[in-house]
């Protein structure tokens, strides 16, 4: 996979999920109805927890398709690694024996000199798959946290500052929908009108598109390799700091409206 594969396969993904919120958001707008603003919700959560478990394993799939070794790539790759061959030595025997330990460590010893793609199989056409890329199917703040350790990638405070907006506004409301509940599940701010929904959609696209950067730029630097994460700090730090004026910039205009 070509760093523009990259680029395409993860703009594309996210263009046609805006575009269906955007489409929705209209027919809100038009018409205020309780059950339009629900179904917002329900497909800006289907669209936030889709994008993020595809866009991360094009990532990975981009990392495996390098011909770095996992020695040469940043600590959470071997991390990655590791489970492949723990997995493989517990399938081939459904007990721990000293032989299982022995070979276990001999894999252990070796896979530094390794691919990632030796010990890591990403199928871009099976989207059921979760073995590496998890999101539990409720894809909170701390979930996020744990796909972007594995990745390698940084889980900034911005997103913390908005934990609520994730965990109470989206998902604990779209599980409340989506088990038939009347009402809301968070109160909390929160309510079904169209501004409420925008902001939330707004705080929710900001961090995929955020996210979408950070990725597309790891793979133009090679922030991914060891040697050059320190060289990632200044990247990291702008878009901290980027994210975070977008935040109190949606937080002001719909204070105001």
């Amino acid at each position: 996979m070509t760093l523009e594969q990259l680029e395409d396969l993860i703009i594309e993904d996210w263009t046609w999920r805006k575009t269906e919120i955007s489409k929705l958001i209209l027919i809100a707008e038009d018409k205020e109805e309780d059950v339009v603003l629900k179904s917002i919700i329900l497909l800006l959560y289907s669209h936030w927890e889709g994008y993020i478990k595809k866009s991360s394993r094009v990532y990975l799939k981009f990392i495996c398709n390098t011909n770095s070794k996992i020695g040469e790539l940043s600590d959470n790759f071997k991390a990655v690694a590791l489970k492949g061959v723990t997995k493989g030595i517990m399938f081939a025997s459904e007990t721990l024996t000293l032989q299982n330990e022995l070979d276990y460590i001999k894999k252990f010893n070796k896979v530094e000199t390794h691919k990632l793609s030796h010990h890591v199989s990403i199928d871009l056409t099976n989207d059921r798959d979760s073995s590496i890329i998890n999101t539990n199917q409720n894809l909170n703040s701390k979930v996020l946290k744990n796909i972007l350790d594995v990745l390698g990638l940084n889980y900034k405070d911005a997103y913390e500052a908005k934990k609520m907006y994730i965990g109470e506004h989206l998902l604990a409301n779209r599980n409340s929908i989506g088990h038939g509940n009347r009402v809301l599940a968070s109160a909390n701010d929160f309510s079904l009108e169209i501004n409420k929904i925008k902001k939330l959609r707004d705080i929710i696209f900001s961090i995929v598109e955020s996210l979408q950067e950070e990725m597309i730029e790891y793979c133009k630097e090679s922030y991914f390799l060891k040697q050059n994460q320190g060289n990632a700090a200044a990247f990291l730090a702008q878009k901290e700091a980027e994210l975070l004026s977008v935040f109190n910039d949606i937080d002001t205009r719909y204070t105001n409206e």
